[in-house]
């Protein structure tokens, strides 16, 4: 074909080329936070001069064989009929922006299960287009919870680490010499679908070092000294234990003294409607004497 004909036909349907709907994604993936909020980009080309009247817009959540209508909007109208409940109340779409030719969806309070591929459908009277887009949903490993316990028939210490948080991370042990160490870890799948991942490792008691316990995914970290931390565990151990009996020291007392004055009711006739073997019951329990009112009356 001679380059005369070529030019030719470009020329003829270079204006439908021209009209013809396209879409793009302002990012083709996106990464948030547990909890937080996303808005996600699809521009369309060319803009109406009645977008509203002639656009078409829906999102759609899928993963594997699954999919989930996220949102969608004929002619300027909402459509929440179809909508998945999983979505109601947190997507909708930024519709003030539409006029710029910005089809962008907003999610809030998002799920680990919102994790997956968005796909973006525009549909107007120049025609229809889509694009996917990526959203990645993390729990990072923020929160560390440790741990001390004594194994006094091996005198050791079980230093133990549990951190909760998604995708799920692999953990690392180190002294103060940043030597590796075996560590025992578990990991459990919890309903809200992160991973709570607990990991243990023994150290000897007599030894002072500093352990620390770290989650690679997020640089999140926690560490031990020995045996600054084994000596404050016990202080607060034994801080416990001294409110604890002096608690229940208190609340003994005040039920003593409470069942005494019901005795003493009891005796004078004010507690007719005490039952009689309650009392006796009572002192029983708590071991208190038996009243002796009576027998002194008879004596003299």
């Amino acid at each position: 074909m001679k380059w005369t004909n070529i030019f030719i036909l470009q020329v003829m349907f270079q204006p439908c080329l021209q009209v013809m709907l396209t879409t793009t994604a302002e990012q083709t993936s996106y990464k948030a936070e547990l909890e937080g909020d996303v808005v996600m980009g699809c521009r369309f080309f060319p803009l109406s001069q009645h977008p509203y009247e002639d656009l078409t817009v829906s999102w759609h959540w899928t993963s594997l064989a699954r999919s989930r209508e996220v949102y969608q909007m004929e002619k300027g109208q909402e459509q929440n009929s179809s909508q998945h409940s999983d979505f109601r109340g947190r997507a909708r779409l930024l519709t003030e922006q539409i006029k710029d030719g910005w089809a962008k969806l907003q999610v809030t309070r998002l799920h680990i299960n919102d994790t997956g591929t968005y796909q973006c459908k525009i549909r107007t009277t120049k025609g229809a287009d889509y694009k996917d887009i990526k959203l990645s949903v993390t729990a990072p490993f923020k929160t560390v919870t440790k741990n001390i316990l004594k194994s006094a028939k091996e005198r050791k210490l079980v230093l133990t680490c549990q951190f909760e948080g998604y995708p799920k991370s692999t953990v690392t042990w180190e002294d103060n010499h940043q030597r590796e160490l075996n560590a025992s870890t578990t990991v459990v799948l919890t309903e809200d679908r992160l991973f709570r991942i607990t990991t243990q490792i023994r150290v000897a008691s007599s030894q002072k070092n500093n352990y620390t316990c770290s989650f690679n995914s997020s640089g999140s970290s926690t560490s031990f000294l020995i045996p600054e931390d084994t000596q404050l565990q016990k202080g607060n151990q034994h801080k416990v234990a001294v409110i604890t009996a002096a608690v229940g020291a208190i609340i003994r007392i005040t039920l003593i003294g409470l069942i005494i004055v019901l005795i003493y009711l009891q005796q004078k006739g004010f507690g007719k409607n005490i039952k009689p073997d309650w009392a006796s019951r009572t002192r029983r329990i708590f071991k208190l004497p038996e009243p002796t009112s009576n027998s002194r009356a008879e004596r003299v």
